[in-house]
Parts: C-alpha cells; structure tokens; sequence
C-alpha cells in the first residue's frame, strides 16, 4: 500500500479536525431528514418556518459525505491492514442499516441502503485500482472492470450517493497525488448537490497528518453514525407514532 501525504504550509486542519467537522455536518442534517421530514412533516405539520428551517440544515449537511470519502481515500492509502479496515466497514454497514431504515423510513425499507454500504463499495473498489496495474502503475483492465463491478453493485444496492458517490470516491483516489487536482475533481463531481462542493474548501487545508485523537475517539467516529440513527429512529417513533 503506498503512503502518500501531502501536506501544506500555514493554516491546517488535521484528519481528527474533518472528522469532526463531518459528523456535525451529519447529524445536523439527518436531524432535518428524519425529525422534520420523516417526523413532522409526514404527519402534515408543514409550516413555512419549518421549510426554510430543513431546508437550512439539508444544506448544511452537505459537506458531510465529501469529507468522509476523502477520509476514505486517505484511510485506504494509508492503511496497514486492508482486510480489517474493509471488515470493519461491512461491520458497522450492517450494524446501522435498521436504524437507518427507521430513522428516515419508520420502519425496514430495502430501497434504500446506508452510507456506509457506498464507502465499503469505494473502498473494494480502490483495492482493485490499487491491485490490478499495468507495468508504468496505471490501473489495468481487470482493475477497471472490477472498480465498476462495484460501481454498478452500489445502483442495484440503491446504496446512499450510489453511482455518484463512487465516481467521487474514485476520482479522489485517482487525483491523491495533487492536491490541488484532487480539490478540483472533487468540486466537480459534487456539482450535483448544492453547497457539497464547498467541502473540499476545507479538504484543501487538510495537513495530511491524523492529528491529536484517542484510541477511544478512533472508536467514536465509527459508532457515531449507528448511534446518532438510533437515536433519531426512537425519537421518531415516540414523538410521532403510526
């Protein structure tokens, strides 16, 4: 696995600082998605406040999931142990799907699959770049059909982001050499969702370094998207029954 870090001089935000940043983005906007629109908003408690109000907290929300598959790309290329790194993604996949599905759909909905299922996909998808090389080190033909093996499984799954959340993962990782490029690329294939291009605003001030973070804060960022979904999906199902 090659180790790549670029890093830049002046202001910088350490991988801990955008994790951090990401699961606010995240949980402000599945507040939004499950409480207002799955919540009030399905039982016909539409105000004009509360439009502007979810409206608000979807967009800020946006910066979430490019920060999480550029963390991706950096936890792909610098990890030492490809196999638990993959299993512990399908782990936490499968952890959070019921939550998930509660939090957003009040009950098991098998159209929709959660984010994590779309980060695992980019990660497989980035071993077989990573893999199946030609001599001069580009991807192969057997690296190509495999990374979009996984792209067209994230569509069937109906996985979160699907076939534009992958295209994203890989532009990152085909990009991680140049910042400057990776930024750029980023940006543009997250044109389709308002305010996300802004992320990579902050990705560009990323020093490449993981930064202060505890075994148990390690731990935190894994647990915090299955928690945070059990805990709007019971706060759905108590406030707004049926």
């Amino acid at each position: 696995m090659e180790h790549n870090t670029l890093s830049r001089p002046g202001p910088s935000l350490s991988g801990t600082a955008l994790k951090r940043i990401a699961c606010l983005s995240m949980l402000i906007d599945h507040i939004g998605a499950a409480l207002l629109e799955n919540g009030l908003f399905r039982q016909n408690a539409v105000w004009q406040g509360g439009v502007r109000l979810d409206f608000v907290m979807r967009m800020a929300g946006r910066l979430a999931f490019p920060i999480y598959c550029f963390l991706l790309v950096e936890g792909f290329v610098h990890t030492h142990d490809f196999r638990k790194y993959a299993l512990r993604m399908l782990g936490f996949a499968l952890l959070s799907e019921f939550p998930f599905d509660w939090a957003f759909f009040s009950g098991v909905w098998w159209g929709h699959q959660n984010v994590y299922f779309t980060l695992l996909l980019g990660l497989l998808a980035m071993k077989a770049l990573d893999t199946f090389r030609t001599g001069e080190g580009t991807p192969d033909a057997r690296g190509i059909l495999c990374a979009a093996a996984c792209t067209g499984a994230a569509a069937l799954l109906r996985c979160d982001y699907d076939v534009m959340g992958m295209a994203l993962i890989l532009a990152l990782y085909l990009t991680r050499k140049d910042r400057a490029a990776q930024c750029i690329a980023g940006a543009v294939f997250t044109l389709f969702e308002p305010v996300a291009p802004l992320a990579f605003g902050l990705v560009w001030f990323y020093s490449g370094e993981r930064g202060s973070c505890s075994r148990a804060e390690q731990w935190a960022f894994y647990w915090f998207y299955p928690v945070h979904l059990s805990v709007l999906a019971a706060a759905v199902a108590l406030a707004f029954p049926g």
